[in-house]
């Protein structure tokens, strides 16, 4: 089961990765806990569109300094 984490997961990943889980681990763990969400269409183009995002953030607070 693919998920895009929604916060840091111990010895899985960081917020806004998308990775692989189990799918027992994904339903009955991560999902109800909301760490996760499942990686469908219209979340991977959300998660996308943060991660531009964060970037272009981050570019401009290098400019800046």
């Amino acid at each position: 089961m693919k998920v895009i984490l929604q916060e840091d997961v111990k010895k899985i990943g960081a917020k806004g990765d998308i990775v692989e889980v189990a799918d027992g681990y994904g339903r009955n763990y991560l999902l109800p806990r909301k760490l996760a969400v499942v990686a469908n269409d219209a979340n991977l183009h959300v998660a996308k569109t943060n991660a531009e995002n964060k970037a272009r953030k981050a570019q401009q607070e290098a400019d800046e300094a």
